[in-house]
């Protein structure tokens, strides 16, 4: 039953992002005036009822559970366009955006008051960068599908195996791109996360000196990464790469820095089980996106089934000149008929945007530049694989 405007009517009018004040139980205290220009509801006729009865789409059991972790955690939780769509519907102008029907909008719930149990629900249109990765996914398989023509057409040739390596650096090519948009991704929804959770902050008059300090610094690290992903992928491609000095559990740590919000958000556990002083003498690059590759395919199983309890776990053994790195999941495993052709190009188990490159391009790496092995297991219950490396190349 609505109620009448109480202290929780903010300066919140000029602010390009909806905002909503709700508790724990999802009573509505406040509605901005951005929602009302969107939604077409006035805010005194919906105060005091439940959001989820305003809206009925909404997941009621999954925000209460997220707004009670943000009171509890007094940090920010989220729902994120590129998974949930939106939370609230807002229908949006089919002449200019013909891809979706609804605003697609990334979420913050921000602990506002804990001792009434108030969060304020941040939401953010990102319409317009959903539509982006659309169109870019899009080009991707356009990409595939060009390739896949030409490695076609390289099969018929007498030099079947050359060729097919050659080819294959031009398809890894296409495949950097996805790669590189897929890493980008994440750290740029981060940064427009946190720049905005600043913001709203300083307009609620909640921004702290410690809260300042520790977004900027988390911005400035994550463009730093950026920066040197293009680096590092670029490597890949250059003759003349450099061998140094790996320490093998600083290179694990830096290759979860973008896949640790989404292991975040999905549950899952990641265990680095390694002595942190063994090194190798190998290249660092490339060995990293091999990592990377194979721990975002863990993820992506772990996103298809409903297990409880994910764990990544990275162990090593060592034995004179050669040591072996096992990266091991519990998400369930590969089916028998697919294992045979794991390691082919454009050969992908996931259910959609999957490019099938991806252990194509780790298997050569491994083999072909840094003279080890990659095997793999799997089961009902899992799958581990295993990075044979000469710890001196």
């Amino acid at each position: 039953m609505a109620q009448n405007k109480t202290q929780y009517n903010l300066r919140t009018a000029d602010l390009d992002n909806g905002i909503i004040i709700i508790d724990d139980t999802l009573t509505i205290y406040h509605f901005n005036k951005w929602l009302e220009l969107q939604t077409k509801i006035k805010e005194e006729t919906i105060l005091g009822d439940k959001l989820n009865d305003v809206f009925t789409n909404i997941k009621t059991k999954t925000l209460i559970r997220k707004v009670k972790t943000a009171l509890r955690m007094n940090t920010p939780t989220f729902y994120t366009a590129a998974i949930s769509h939106y939370l609230i519907p807002i229908k949006i102008n089919q002449f200019k955006n013909s891809i979706y029907e609804y605003m697609q909008q990334d979420v913050s719930i921000i602990p506002y008051d804990k001792e009434k149990n108030l969060v304020a629900l941040i939401i953010k249109d990102q319409t317009n960068m959903a539509s982006t990765n659309a169109l870019l996914n899009s080009h991707i398989q356009e990409i595939k599908k060009l390739n896949e023509a030409l490695i076609q057409e390289q099969r018929l040739r007498e030099e079947q195996h050359q060729q097919f390596l050659a080819s294959s650096r031009s398809a890894a090519m296409g495949d950097m791109i996805s790669m590189i948009a897929h890493q980008w991704r994440q750290p740029l929804s981060l940064i427009t996360t946190v720049m905005s959770n600043m913001r709203i902050k300083k307009e609620l008059d909640t921004l702290d000196d410690d809260t300042f300090h520790n977004s900027f610094k988390k911005i400035e690290e994550t463009i730093y990464y950026l920066s040197d992903t293009v680096n590092d992928f670029r490597d890949y491609f250059k003759p003349n790469k450099v061998k140094s000095s790996v320490n093998l559990y600083e290179l694990f740590s830096k290759s979860i820095f973008f896949l640790k919000d989404e292991m975040a958000q999905y549950d899952i556990k990641y265990t680095i089980n390694i002595d942190k002083d063994i090194e190798i003498y190998s290249y660092k690059n490339e060995l990293l996106q091999c990592i990377i590759n194979i721990i975002k395919n863990s993820i992506d199983a772990f996103k298809e089934k409903e297990i409880t309890n994910k764990n990544i776990t990275v162990t090593l053994e060592k034995e004179q000149d050669m040591l072996t790195l096992y990266i091991q999941d519990n998400a369930g495993g590969i089916s028998k008929e697919h294992l045979t052709k794991i390691f082919e190009p454009y050969f992908s188990t996931k259910s959609k945007n999957g490019t099938g490159l991806g252990l194509y391009i780790c298997k050569t790496i491994i083999e072909k530049h840094l003279q080890g092995n990659i095997t793999l297991e799997s089961d009902t219950n899992g799958t581990k694989v295993a990075l044979s490396l000469p710890t001196l190349l």
